[in-house]
């Protein structure tokens, strides 16, 4: 298995027994994030796999899960690769209308997660902005980049 800077996961398999689904998941905010799923071919020849996940500064981590047929998991070791993608950064911290994400005084597009304060998600996606004028005024918490913060929506 590999990790390239550009995002680019690769991985082979030999002896597949089935059309398993492969889950591929990346280390950020503190845990494993699903990030994509690809189809097993599911031949016993060796199979080749290829994966864009979206990096994050600093030093990313990917691995890849699938689960048999008797929902038993099983996981690859992870792989890492330090990317060249800079340090985001988000304004502003009390928003009524947008969040925006930039990196070098620009615009950068970014996985993000936004959970109000008791723990639930309100949103999730990816983008160098994200749309928070429907969520009711108070406090929440943002998972972006490799990164947590928090915001207040006023």
């Amino acid at each position: 298995m590999s990790f390239e800077k550009d995002g680019t996961v690769k991985w082979s398999t030999k002896s597949e027994t089935g059309k398993l689904a492969f889950a591929i998941e990346q280390f950020r905010w503190n845990k494993w994030v699903k990030v994509g799923e690809t189809d097993g071919v599911g031949t016993p020849s060796t199979n080749s796999y290829v994966f864009k996940v979206p990096p994050h500064s600093g030093k990313n981590q990917a691995r890849v899960r699938q689960t048999d047929y008797s929902g038993q998991p099983r996981l690859s070791k992870p792989v890492e690769v330090m990317s060249d993608v800079p340090e985001i950064t988000f304004a502003p911290v009390k928003a009524s209308k947008d969040i925006n994400f930039v990196a070098n005084d620009k615009p950068i597009e970014t996985m993000y997660e936004i959970y109000d304060q008791y723990g639930n998600i309100v949103k999730k996606g990816f983008g160098s902005k994200v749309d928070v004028s429907n969520l009711p005024k108070g406090g929440y918490f943002l998972n972006f980049d490799n990164k947590m913060g928090e915001f207040v929506k006023k």
